[in-house]
């Protein structure tokens, strides 16, 4: 790393040899961050360009200017200024993380491009474009192996926001798939759009896409060939830049491996799937892989008497195949199964490589699932036999459990949606229903779990004659309406999640 080292005071110099603890100078008051120029200390620092392009720098095979050293004093001797840079995911730097700068002999704090870019994917997203990216850099004395922090442990040489053009990727992603086969005639417009498997995401983020397709046994006989479109082609209603497995003469059936660039008219396709049923095609466009497998349509989270007797699991549901939801009863050890068998051929445990962690009040279990024989038992946060919400990702094999110790009625009227007032539910022994007697209703209401609004049960959209309604876990709108006839009275109401879709009924 190129530093400049400066000459200080003599007497600075004595007190720093003479003592193995001290502290540099605390620094004044940061300056108005709109200003060029930040003073701290004896260290004085221009702020750099306010818009940075990384793919011109490395064009150029350059590092970018982050800032200026425009004046050092009493500064000790012996010792040379080195400056690290963090970068924040926003103001408040909720993620952050550091990039090491190197001091120019004209004085400019400099990084470089491929640093900053892995910072600001570490922090924001992996996804290319200009970002406005907060900036802070910190300062310290340094000599061999030792750094002292200029200003103390929470000094930092301005702060102000940079305009980045961030690299462009070695493999482009684009935010939409489709799945398309000979069986539909290679006809585009008949082509399986695939969801990406995380939410709330980039493509760059989360590469990772999944399509459901039955196949037929005719189709499985003959062979299944298929292949993956990016949304341009799709809209262009051609099959170009098509991704499909590659060939394996000896292994035409593999239901994994490498995607590679193919045509329908490819002479050897990559390959053929003789899978019979619902199947789950998952892609990962950055690695350039696919998995292929059944697809289930339900999981059966079997713990306790559910697995003795599995017929009465509270199962999970989905829509797309990917994400399962639903409430459970768990009792200390569970498994997480594909059939209403344990002992079946899709059985999940705890990946014991990856592991899990719990929240700060122990209700919330997150970890990652293994298909694996090495897998380990999975257990719950809480103690006993208690009801669960649980979200499962049969693609990136992620789970997360949160127990609801507690089930209550909070809505308008007498309760007026204070949770002090709330009227807790009761729970049958096996977790399925919960009652509770003369609850004063208004003319909407919602299930609060574990005392507050974090978690709540609302209204999934459907009635079941004039006091039955289907539930879901939902958080605001909608409340679980009431009948005009039914409302502003006294009720027995009962939660029932031993059916689905959930429902609470107003008797």
């Amino acid at each position: 790393m190129k530093t400049i080292k400066f000459i200080s005071a003599i007497a600075l110099t004595l007190a720093l040899a003479a003592c193995d603890n001290f502290d540099l100078p605390n620094p004044p008051g940061q300056t108005n961050a709109d200003q060029p120029v930040f003073e701290n200390s004896g260290l004085v620092l221009e702020k750099g360009p306010a818009a940075l392009n990384l793919v011109e720098a490395n064009k150029n095979n350059v590092d970018v200017t982050v800032g200026k050293v425009e004046k050092l004093v009493n500064f000790p001797e012996g010792y040379e200024l080195s400056i690290d840079m963090e970068v924040g995911s926003d103001a408040n730097y909720t993620k952050k993380t550091t990039v090491p700068t190197t001091i120019t002999a004209d004085s400019l704090v400099q990084v470089n491009p491929d640093a900053f870019n892995g910072a600001i994917q570490e922090v924001l997203t992996k996804k290319p474009g200009t970002y406005s990216m907060p900036i802070r850099l910190v300062a310290y004395a340094q000599r061999d192996n030792t750094r002292i922090r200029l200003g103390g442990l929470n000094a930092f040489y301005g702060e102000y926001n940079v305009e980045v053009t961030t690299l462009n990727p070695a493999i482009v992603i684009e935010e939409k798939y489709y799945l398309v086969t000979d069986a539909m005639g290679w006809d585009i417009t008949k082509a399986i759009p695939m969801e990406n498997t995380k939410a709330g995401v980039t493509q760059y983020d989360n590469p990772v896409f999944a399509a459901k397709l039955d196949i037929t046994e005719q189709q499985a006989a003959a062979g299944l060939a298929w292949m993956v479109v990016p949304e341009s082609s799709y809209v262009a209603h051609n099959l170009d830049n098509a991704r499909g497995p590659i060939y394996n003469a000896e292994n035409l059936h593999a239901l994994t491996g490498r995607l590679v660039e193919v045509t329908k008219d490819a002479e050897n396709k990559g390959g053929l799937i003789d899978l019979i049923g619902p199947a789950l095609f998952t892609v990962n466009m950055e690695e350039e892989t696919y998995n292929v497998n059944y697809a289930l349509n339900n999981l059966y989270p079997l713990s306790g008497t559910s697995m003795i007797k599995p017929a009465e699991a509270m199962l999970l549901y989905t829509t797309d195949y990917i994400n399962y939801s639903g409430v459970s009863a768990l009792t200390g050890v569970w498994y997480c199964a594909g059939q209403p068998d344990r002992n079946g051929r899709v059985l999940f445990k705890q990946d014991k490589e990856l592991g899990f962690t719990d929240s700060e009040d122990g209700l919330i279990r997150e970890g990652f699932l293994t298909g694996k024989s090495d897998g380990e038992n999975l257990g719950t946060p809480v103690k006993g036999n208690n009801l669960y919400w649980m979200d499962v990702n049969l693609v990136l094999l992620t789970y997360k459990i949160e127990c609801l110790k507690t089930l209550a009625i909070c809505g308008d009227g007498p309760i007026d949606w204070k949770v002090e007032n709330a009227v807790e539910l009761k729970a049958s022994s096996d977790k399925k229903v919960w009652t509770a007697k003369n609850v004063p209703i208004g003319t909407c209401f919602k299930i609060i779990a574990n005392g507050g609004w974090d978690f709540t049960f609302g209204w999934a959209g459907a009635s079941i004659g004039d006091n039955q309604m289907t539930i879901t876990k939902i958080n605001g709108d909608p409340n679980i309406p009431v009948s005009a006839a039914a409302a502003n009275t006294t009720h027995d109401v009962e939660v029932n999640f031993g059916v689905y879709p959930y429902t609470v009924t107003l008797k």
